[in-house]
């Protein structure tokens, strides 16, 4: 009989699901596989049902994965956050629910966790899948690129980097204590919750990006999602302006960006990176600029409202309000 796992683990892998059974089933099975060339790493894959029903393969025979279902939809930071409440490691990582890991993945975190005791934040390349895609391309040559540097797209870039803005949420390991003093994920935010944490925890000195601890994910493959995720940028840099006050998220600093994109960057830097034609490029990168501005403005607008008519309410109506709502 198999005994089972001690309070005190060494690493939780949480993967907050909904609806994607087939894809979080090989994620499973491929974390799962790479433990074993570490029996002396004790580890649970904790998969949070972010709303939906648990999966028919999950065995509740196996030790090593526990279930926490959520009764309601939650979204990925409330879903994330029920799981580093109920994790037992002392290694927090997250996963995307239909990524599949490169096979070095959890060799580069543990080397990585040893190699840099003061970093408290660990993680990796997302690679897409469709590299042809123009909105997979965008996703890599234009954000990715700006945020972490050219090494971050060059296929050939090995080692670490020490000091990044953030890790991305959908390939992500912390150290538990950091993560719990931070308080989490920010919840009211609708994208960018990684974003948001890596500047409390100030991981531009305190986290290693590996080239090799990679994962393969798709990337917004047409016009539709791609704009459905520039608008929820733009939404979520609102809140944190009107919510959080960072000064990099105010309207001024927004709307210089976005400018200064329109009139140069999108017409003489970004499109050289992408092999689609010009035209389309250029085409593309006006509405994400000028969606994520309305993302934003809508969001402001909200926040605004919902601050006055909460100035006019009754102090006991105040108090009851949902917490953390905008």
């Amino acid at each position: 009989m198999t005994s089972p796992l001690p309070d005190y683990i060494d690493v939780s892998v949480i993967v907050a699901t909904r609806g994607r059974q087939r894809g979080c089933q090989l994620l499973v099975q491929a974390v799962a596989g790479q433990f074993l060339l570490f029996p002396q790493t004790s580890f649970e894959l904790l998969l949070v049902f972010d709303g939906c029903e648990v999966y028919d393969w999950v065995n509740p025979a196996d030790i090593h994965v526990r279930v926490l279902p959520l009764d309601q939809h939650a979204g990925i930071a409330r879903s994330r956050n029920a799981g580093i409440a109920a994790a037992r490691g002392q290694m927090l990582a997250f996963l995307d629910d239909d990524c599949v890991p490169s096979a070095t993945w959890l060799a580069d975190l543990l080397r990585m966790s040893s190699a840099y005791p003061g970093c408290v934040a660990f993680g990796g390349k997302v690679i897409g899948t469709d590299t042809v895609n123009l909105y997979a391309q965008l996703r890599d040559a234009v954000y990715y690129y700006e945020t972490f540097g050219a090494w971050y797209v060059d296929p050939l870039a090995a080692g670490d980097v020490v000091g990044a803005p953030y890790v991305n949420g959908g390939n992500s390991a912390y150290r538990r204590q950091a993560l719990l003093d931070s308080g989490g994920f920010d919840e009211i935010l609708p994208a960018y919750s990684d974003v948001e944490l890596g500047r409390r925890l100030s991981l531009e000195q305190r986290a290693v990006l590996c080239a090799s601890m990679a994962i393969h994910h798709d990337h917004p493959a047409d016009f539709r999602q791609y704009m459905i995720r520039c608008w929820r940028s733009g939404s979520a840099r609102a809140l944190l302006w009107s919510c959080r006050g960072y000064l990099q998220d105010s309207p001024a600093a927004v709307a210089r960006a976005i400018a200064v994109n329109i009139v140069w960057n999108n017409a003489v830097r970004r499109r050289r990176r992408v092999s689609a034609s010009p035209i389309q490029v250029i085409s593309v990168l006006l509405c994400q600029e000028v969606v994520h501005g309305l993302g934003y403005m809508h969001a402001l607008l909200r926040c605004t409202r919902s601050r006055c008519a909460d100035s006019r309410a009754p102090a006991a109506t105040r108090m009851g309000g949902q917490a953390g709502s905008p």
